[in-house]
C-alpha cells in the first residue's frame, strides 16, 4: 500500500474527544490525563468546530512569564514585549477552554492522503489535526495515527 492510498477517513478517530467553550481547563486537564489524550476539539452546540486545545496547551499555561524589558534611550523609556506579556498573562489567567485553546486550526477532508497529512503536521508543526466534511467534525488525527498507518504501509 502506497501513501496515496491511505486517507484521512482510514486513519483518524471516528469518535475524537470534544468540550465546549465554556468547559473548565480543570475538567479537561482531568480528562486527559483519564484518558491519555494529545488534544481535543472544542465544539459548539452543533457540534461545529471552533478551536483546538492540546497538552501544549496545557503545559505552556503553567511555564514562568516573562516579564516585558525596557530600553532607556536619552531620557525615555522604551517597553518591549508588552503585548507577549499580556498574551502570556492572559493563558496563564485562563480557566476555561475557550481562553486557551487555539482557535487559528488547520484541518483536512476526509479524502486527504497520508503524504499531505504528514506534510500539513509537520509543517505546520501540530500534533492534531481535525478532519471535516464540509463544516462537520469527523474524525481527528494525531502523531499516533500518523506512525501507526506508516508502520502498516
Amino acid at each position: 500500500m502506497s501513501y496515496s492510498k491511505v486517507l484521512a477517513r482510514d486513519i483518524m478517530d471516528t469518535h475524537p474527544a470534544y468540550c465546549h467553550p465554556e468547559t473548565l481547563l480543570s475538567e479537561v486537564a482531568k480528562r486527559f490525563a483519564e484518558e491519555d489524550l494529545s488534544g481535543m476539539l472544542m465544539v459548539d452546540e452543533d457540534k461545529r468546530l471552533l478551536g483546538v486545545i492540546s497538552e501544549t496547551d496545557l503545559i505552556g499555561q503553567q511555564k514562568k512569564l516573562h516579564l516585558p524589558t525596557a530600553i532607556a534611550l536619552f531620557d525615555m523609556v522604551i517597553p518591549m514585549g508588552e503585548s507577549q506579556f499580556e498574551e502570556e498573562l492572559a493563558r496563564q489567567q485562563a480557566m476555561r477552554v475557550e481562553d486557551l485553546a487555539s482557535t487559528n486550526v488547520v484541518t483536512v477532508s476526509a479524502d486527504a492522503d497520508l503524504s499531505e497529512i504528514a506534510t500539513i503536521m509537520s509543517d505546520s508543526n501540530i500534533h492534531n489535526l481535525p478532519v471535516l466534511d464540509g463544516e462537520s467534525v469527523v474524525g481527528m488525527i494525531c502523531n499516533h495515527d500518523v506512525i501507526k498507518a506508516l508502520v502498516h504501509i
